[in-house]
């Protein structure tokens, strides 16, 4: 009877591993393609917009990434984070049917590998054992270019699926994009009537020169260049309804639009005309966004110091604004990485409720900010008079600000006088438009300085209002996919319950630690002038001197005391929370694991 119970078991044990080994085998060949993501944030999940790109690819792309495995082998957050971009690239492989191929490399130090990773532009990143990290990717397509991502940060994990994406998508094409240029400013360069002389372009421009293919656009937009995939409008001028038109059905078939205007062109007196304004904004208002043309911003936290001559003192100047990472979108990929964007006179956006769009605001005030009359700006001839009348409204206002969505066509026909060939579209589901309130923005003055250097122009940025443009650029050409993509969940997972208490405690506390402050600082100031008076008099003090000293002295170790306790007060629920968890994860969970597995055997031996 052993015997047979034995032999049983043995076999139970036996079919058990063939039945797992053949279903192991089966998943392998018919499963592989299945993806189940269990995860809140869906971060194993690629956007639509990823799987459109990857899936429509016009030619090969090679990718190749560089880790150095062996020198980051004590690098334990680092060599997760690069297993978590393996994972995502052969992701990208299987969507691809074959259009991408990835190969991972370890360049050695002194290696081949090593000098084809500097090759391709991979920055090293020391680690201070003498060696040095490589952790990039370098792509190429079927037709030789070439795009590479020099380090990937893990800090930018949110934005990785972008990243990839977005060269992948550079790469998969097989033509440069086309991107049309419209302005009645001298962007391009011109002839300077005051020094006889040309002016050379703005760099802003020759840096779109060099990655794309630049067509200037006609200020009527007649017979507008098919192949334009971008156009951007800097202070158009537009005077006319069929000018108009012509813009609404370049965005209504699925054009992507770059518009910078300004209620004050600093570099040219000349600013865009009424009527010309009043024309754009019956557009503005059917996209979903409201221009205040006769408003300046003005922002104290954010305002820039300007020289004022010889013997004179620089002065903060309210309109010229250098706007910090604090109000550029850390969401927005155009604005993530920036740091400052510097803006002149710049006017107001204002989001406009309409079904379909969607407003996205790029770059903000502070809230120390005040809106005022154009009129009013341009009577100031000293910017301490700016300073004198600001009074901040508490709002922060809109500098730039991405729309995307559905949209209405802002006419019902077209034109009786109209020359457009193409029939008239009435509403597009692929809005994709970018409007910043100054064209200053874009002058080198705010941004760059240039140099020649043996009949070469060497541009040095000191501010980031080239990337923004170019950012901005490159993302609405992305298609109407890669603007799309989201920002990838985050594979570490933040305690909010813990950010809760914090910021329930702050506000709980913080008028109480603010009054703390203050009594802290009149007291040591007190004890200040009682210690010059002693200085200067070199002699003791009096007897009732001396008392008060003694007494600010205590006051001030009893203030330090009371500071102390308020900020433990704010830890202690954190502490209380923390404590809690620990004996629910290393106490209770355990026994309660330990008491439903006896009770399972305890079922089964009772069964047997």
């Amino acid at each position: 009877m052993k015997n047979l119970y034995k032999k049983s078991t043995f076999f139970k044990a036996l079919l058990a591993f063939l039945c797992f080994a053949v279903l192991t085998l089966a998943s392998q060949t018919w499963l592989s393609d299945l993806r189940l993501d269990l995860t809140q944030q869906k971060i194993y999940s690629f956007s639509q917009g990823t799987q459109n790109i990857v899936k429509n690819l016009d030619q090969e792309v090679f990718i190749t990434l560089f880790f150095s495995d062996k020198a980051s082998h004590d690098l334990t957050a680092l060599r997760s984070y690069a297993l978590s971009v393996k994972e995502l690239l052969a992701e990208y492989v299987l969507l691809s049917k074959g259009k991408l191929s990835v190969t991972v490399v370890d360049p050695e130090p002194f290696s081949e590998d090593e000098d084809l990773a500097a090759e391709f532009g991979l920055q090293a990143v020391p680690i201070g054992n003498g060696t040095d990290v490589y952790f990039g990717l370098s792509a190429q397509n079927a037709a030789g270019s070439e795009g590479v991502i020099a380090f990937l940060q893990p800090d930018k994990e949110a934005f990785l699926e972008y990243q990839i994406s977005e060269l992948i998508y550079r790469l998969g094409q097989s033509r440069t994009p086309v991107v049309g240029l419209m302005s009645k400013l001298d962007i391009r360069g011109g002839f300077d009537m005051q020094s006889g002389g040309n002016t050379p372009p703005w760099a802003i421009y020759d840096q779109l020169d060099e990655m794309f293919d630049v067509r200037w656009v006609d200020e009527k937009l007649e017979d507008l260049d098919q192949e334009i995939e971008l156009l951007i409008l800097v202070q158009p001028s537009i005077q006319d309804e069929n000018t108009l038109y012509e813009l609404d059905q370049f965005v209504m078939k699925g054009g992507k639009l770059l518009v910078f205007i300004d209620p004050k062109v600093e570099n040219k007196p000349a600013a865009a005309s009424p009527k010309s304004e009043n024309l754009l904004m019956r557009l503005f208002s059917q996209w979903g966004v409201e221009y205040q043309a006769g408003q300046v911003l003005t922002d104290d936290e954010y305002a820039l110091t300007v020289s004022m001559g010889e013997n004179q003192p620089p002065i903060r100047h309210l309109g010229l604004l250098g706007i910090q990472a604090d109000s550029l979108n850390r969401q927005e990929v155009a604005t993530s990485e920036l740091e400052m964007v510097n803006f002149a006179s710049a006017g107001v956006l204002h989001h406009k409720q309409v079904e379909g769009v969607r407003f996205d605001a790029l770059v903000s005030s502070s809230y120390q900010a005040q809106a005022i009359p154009l009129s009013e700006y341009n009577a100031v001839s000293d910017p301490s008079e700016l300073m004198q009348a600001f009074n901040p409204s508490g709002e922060s206002y809109v500098l730039a600000a991405r729309l995307s969505g559905s949209v209405q066509s802002a006419f019902t026909q077209k034109p009786a006088s109209s020359v457009y060939a193409a029939s008239h579209i009435n509403e597009s589901q692929n809005l994709n438009l970018v409007v910043v309130a100054d064209t200053d923005v874009l002058t080198d003055s705010l941004w760059v300085q240039v140099q020649s250097f043996f009949g070469q122009r060497i541009k040095q940025p000191w501010a980031d209002n080239g990337a923004f443009v170019n950012n901005m650029v490159e993302q609405l050409l992305g298609s109407s996919d890669l603007i799309n993509i989201r920002s990838r969940g985050r594979f570490t997972r933040p305690f909010t319950v813990v950010q809760d208490i914090q910021q329930q405690a702050q506000s709980a506390y913080q008028e109480h630690e603010e009054l703390l402050q203050q009594q802290l600082q009149g007291t040591e100031q007190q004890l200040a002038q009682l210690e010059q008076q002693r200085a200067k008099d070199s002699l003791t003090l009096s007897p009732a001197q001396e008392e008060a000293l003694a007494d600010f002295q205590q006051q001030k170790l009893h203030i330090r005391k009371a500071l102390r306790e308020v900020r433990h007060e704010l830890n202690k629920d954190i502490e209380v929370l923390e404590g809690w968890l620990k004996v629910l994860n290393i106490i209770v969970l355990p026994i309660l694991l330990t008491l439903v597995l006896l009770l399972v055997a305890r079922r089964r031996l009772s069964k047997q």
